[in-house]
């Protein structure tokens, strides 16, 4: 192609002028590859893939895509454009492989892969820009199709190819609007084979074709009605010259090379797009969750509550046997009082040692204390499964709420959940999970308590492992507490027993004795329910702890959603004044 030195120099500027913004875009799709690799969402493997390709793009050529469906003349066109026969023309419908013509000294034809070919030839053209011949839209080799979809988004122009007869199909204009609308291609239509159509019909498809073209978005709409049959002889006559004109013009006035960087702009506008709805989903996510730790924290203080309450229930229940048990045992120490009773051991004791009433109220004493630690562990058994069931009544839903299960069992595409979560929170969900199954499971996780430890408990019974836990630290409080109250009582018996003349003391004994009976219960009432409230309290509080991993989580996430959103929005701030620079007059 010749140049005059002013239009060579012009060329020059504007060859200048295009690496310096060569290098801003390329600082731009950098920051984008960045964000892609931070923002997780499920497009951000191929986003990454086609910031990638972008970048690869600005050191390439120029690159047209020609595209189309079989039969309408594709291969002649490139054939016609480029003045050789560069493409395979077949009379059965099947440019079998995607071509893109480059320059080179001499033609060649390399298979890239089974599907790609590289053709150089010695075409001063080729120097400044690239062309892609595929195969049709509606092919039926497979992954033809495929292969063209990943090709169009580095495209810079798009030779979209209709049959002059019948540019009417459904496909190719489904395949038209995949590449305005989702890739943003630049697109020239050509309305080829128009040696077939008649003048009229011509004119009536040129008229549908900018209809079809506008109603789609496309202001002013390029097109070229070309015979490349006949222009292989006459390429003014063909039309195929009008179509190399735009090409030249576009070249030597620099225009492709701002068409160049407009187009990888608008690809990357369009990535960035995707990165603000990922963000957007984020944000909602985020909302979701924290509502969500508002509820958990809520219904966990419910949980406590009610596990107080049945702590409650559970000290009545072991001040209500210790209340019957003290009377019967305050009542047969009164009868050992008894007249008959102390002269009978009186005489029992001139010819044994140890029949004194000191042994009898001893025997009485360990009686008592066997019983009342018997019947406890019973209590004590029922009050652990009481609150074991309604913690695990509480805790189990909101795990499985927490995980995107609903309390019937549906799963994470259930219709019942709101939207899809992203891999992050299913693994902050699944690590709650372990961790409070960890505090609650047959084990246990509770620190200072070893559910082995205690084997009065069934591991088996009620709700297993979170029954063992409970039970535990039920059975280890009250135990304690008896054991002290008993032995107290014990002691405290033998006082009162010391000094002789039981016969004539026994109202003042007996009112010791219920007293200190009395006593003994208020101090084992107070102390096992401070005990048993100090236990739940610590439980829970390692409960509340084993969900922080969520309640924090949030916090960080939304901090970095907040980073990430900034730096998203002044990235397509950026890229939208570089748009302008570049194409003052989109």
């Amino acid at each position: 192609m010749d140049r005059t030195p002013g239009v060579a120099a012009s060329s020059a500027l504007l060859h200048h002028r295009y690496q310096e913004k060569k290098a801003l875009l390329a600082g731009l799709l950098q920051r984008l590859a960045d964000l892609c690799g931070r923002i997780v969402w499920p497009g951000a493997g191929e986003a990454r893939q086609t910031t990638a390709s972008l970048l690869a793009s600005l050191g390439e050529p120029f690159l047209f895509v020609v595209v189309g469906e079989v039969k309408t003349g594709k291969s002649s066109l490139v054939n016609a454009l480029l003045g050789e026969d560069l493409c395979e023309v077949a009379p059965d419908p099947c440019t079998d492989r995607i071509r893109m013509i480059l320059h080179g000294e001499t033609v060649s034809e390399v298979a890239v892969d089974p599907l790609l070919s590289h053709v150089r030839a010695p075409r001063d053209i080729l120097r400044e820009i690239a062309v892609v011949d595929t195969p049709g839209v509606d092919s039926i080799i497979d992954r033809h199709q495929e292969i063209t979809e990943r090709f169009i988004p580095k495209s810079d122009l798009v030779l979209f190819v209709f049959s002059a007869i019948n540019p009417y199909s459904r496909s190719a204009w489904e395949f038209f609007s995949l590449v305005r609308q989702e890739w943003r291609r630049k697109v020239v239509f050509i309305l080829n084979q128009a040696d077939l159509a008649t003048p009229e019909q011509l004119r009536v498809n040129e008229a549908s074709v900018r209809r079809l073209a506008e109603e789609r978005g496309v202001a002013d709409p390029v097109l070229f009605a070309v015979s490349a049959t006949r222009s292989k002889a006459d390429p003014e006559g063909g039309g195929i010259e009008a179509v190399r004109r735009y090409i030249r013009d576009m070249v030597t006035g620099g225009g492709h090379y701002a068409q160049k960087l407009s187009s990888l702009c608008a690809a990357a506008a369009r990535l960035i797009e995707g990165l603000s709805r990922a963000l957007a989903a984020r944000r909602e996510e985020l909302a979701r969750d924290a509502a969500q730790a508002e509820d958990i924290r809520e219904r966990m203080a419910q949980a406590q509550a009610a596990a107080a309450r049945e702590v409650g229930s559970l000290v009545a229940r072991v001040e209500a046997v210790y209340a019957r048990l003290s009377r019967e045992f305050a009542d047969a120490f009164e009868a050992e009082l008894a007249f008959g009773n102390m002269l009978s051991r009186s005489l029992r004791s001139v010819f044994r040692r140890g029949g004194g009433i000191e042994a009898r109220v001893g025997e009485l004493a360990a009686q008592f204390a066997e019983r009342l630690t018997r019947e406890v562990e019973d209590v004590t058994r029922q009050g652990a499964a009481y609150v074991s069931e309604s913690i695990m009544d509480r805790v189990r839903p909101l795990l499985d709420e927490l995980e995107g299960r609903d309390r019937f069992g549906r799963g994470a595409t259930g219709a019942t959940r709101p939207a899809a979560v992203s891999e992050e929170r299913e693994t902050v969900a699944r690590e709650v999970r372990l961790r409070v199954e960890a505090l609650l499971g047959a084990q246990g996780g509770f620190s200072g308590v070893s559910p082995t430890d205690y084997s009065g408990l069934d591991p088996k019974a009620a709700m297993g492992g979170v029954l063992v836990v409970i039970g535990t630290l039920f059975a280890v409080s009250v135990k304690s507490v008896v054991v002290d109250v008993t032995g107290g009582l014990v002691a405290a018996t033998g006082m009162v027993l010391a000094g002789g003349a039981l016969l004539w003391k026994k109202p003042r004994i007996m009112r010791a004795f219920r007293k200190n009976l009395a006593e003994a219960g208020e101090r084992l009432e107070t102390e096992l329910a401070e005990r048993l409230t100090a236990r739940m309290e610590h439980l829970f509080a390692e409960l509340f702890a084993r969900f922080d991993p969520f309640f924090t989580g949030i916090a960080d996430r939304e901090r970095v959603a907040g980073e990430l959103g900034r730096e998203t929005a002044a990235l397509a701030d950026d890229c939208d004044a570089f748009a302008r620079d570049v194409n003052p007059s989109a």
